[in-house]
């Protein structure tokens, strides 16, 4: 979640939209992101992107980019 000038966040019910209030879902505007691939796929890399992705490094550039990462507690 990108602070800047341009972004205003809204509180619903009383609930600020953080990266805690959205993980844990308290805060009820958020959207899942999902990596889906076919069972029939059997490219070795597909695995292996999903895992990079779950990993530390590839969770932290999920935060980077402004989303909120699965892994973080």
């Amino acid at each position: 979640m990108f602070k800047n000038n341009q972004i205003k966040y809204i509180a619903i019910d009383g609930v600020l939209p953080t990266a805690e209030t959205v993980r844990n879902k308290t805060y009820p505007f958020t959207v899942p992101v999902y990596a889906v691939t076919l069972k029939s796929n059997k490219n070795e890399n597909v695995e292996k992107l999903i895992q990079w992705i779950l990993s530390e490094e590839g969770q932290k550039l999920v935060e980077e980019t402004g989303y909120v990462p699965v892994n973080k507690e």
